[in-house]
């Protein structure tokens, strides 16, 4: 499971949001999920999917990418699309803030 730490302890899953749609582009999907608010879902098809989980801490936010699927397909969604998220949000530049 790839993890994103995040030095800012205020980003919300809005900023998340916005930030995969702007990186990953129209092919990718990109919602809240389960209503929790800190849980995204992000997918290119039923079989190609992952979750975001956001966990916040004194020293900033954590930022858990979950390939989803079961038993194979979630060995697949761990190499592949979860991979895919968690370098998309590397580079969006979450440590800076929202953009004004």
């Amino acid at each position: 499971m790839p993890t994103v730490t995040v030095s800012r302890t205020n980003v919300t899953a809005d900023e998340v949001t916005a930030a995969l749609k702007e990186k990953l582009g129209d092919r990718y999907t990109v919602e809240p999920k389960d209503g929790n608010p800190n849980v995204i879902h992000v997918e290119t098809s039923a079989m190609s999917t992952c979750r975001v989980h956001l966990v916040p801490d004194a020293t900033g936010t954590k930022l858990h990418v979950h390939g989803g699927g079961i038993i194979i397909g979630r060995i697949v969604n761990e190499l592949g699309i979860a991979v895919k998220v968690a370098k998309a949000l590397r580079e969006a530049g979450l440590d800076s803030g929202p953009a004004a």
